[in-house]
């Protein structure tokens, strides 16, 4: 058992990295030496836009020799908003806590508050949209290309958008209505 001095002790200017002790002790010396900490972090949705898009890079392949995807997008003054409203409400949060901000201060007009490169952080859908229009969209209402009557795409790509939670029960339904088109387009013999 330690000693109310060696606690104290290790309690200074929060120098010691060590804690001992254990029990209601121990649980003092973290709360003392290490303190705790809380994080905050907001996803936000990228508004649909004809003008993001990806396409088959024509020079860039990847280690089989497979051509890969080259997207172009760019943020909006509407997501670099939302993200700095994030910020500011995170702030305004743990400040009410009496919490004192170490890190994440850098993020400002700058950076775009804290923005990533789309797809880095988050599980974003969209680049396969589906419409009426082959002009306008290279899916038909069944995730079908227009295209190729015997291509479907039944993943999030069909999406125009996503906030940030998961879509996966969103994808099983369509995949799912697909899957029905398909079958009786099959046996119709249009397939």
């Amino acid at each position: 058992m330690q000693s109310q001095k060696s606690v104290d002790d290790k309690r200074i200017k929060g120098k010691q990295k060590e804690a001992g002790g254990y029990g209601t002790s121990l649980k003092e010396d973290y709360r003392a030496i290490f303190g705790a900490h809380v994080g905050m972090s907001g996803r936000g949705e990228a508004i649909a836009r004809e003008d993001s898009y990806c396409e088959i890079d024509p020079e860039l392949v990847d280690k089989y020799g497979i051509p890969v995807l080259r997207f172009h997008t760019t943020y909006t003054d509407y997501e670099i908003k939302q993200a700095k409203h994030m910020k500011e409400t995170f702030a305004e949060i743990l400040h009410s806590l009496g919490a004192k901000s170490i890190w994440g201060g850098e993020d400002d007009a700058a950076n775009n508050y804290g923005l990533h490169a789309p797809g880095n952080i988050i599980h974003e859908a969209g680049t396969v949209r589906m419409g009426n229009d082959p002009k306008r969209a290279p899916l038909n209402k069944w995730a079908q290309a227009h295209d190729c009557k015997n291509l479907f795409n039944v993943d999030g790509g069909m999406f125009v958008s996503q906030g940030d939670k998961n879509i996966t029960w969103s994808i099983l339904a369509l995949s799912m209505r697909a899957s029905e088109h398909i079958v009786d387009e099959l046996k119709k013999n249009n397939l």
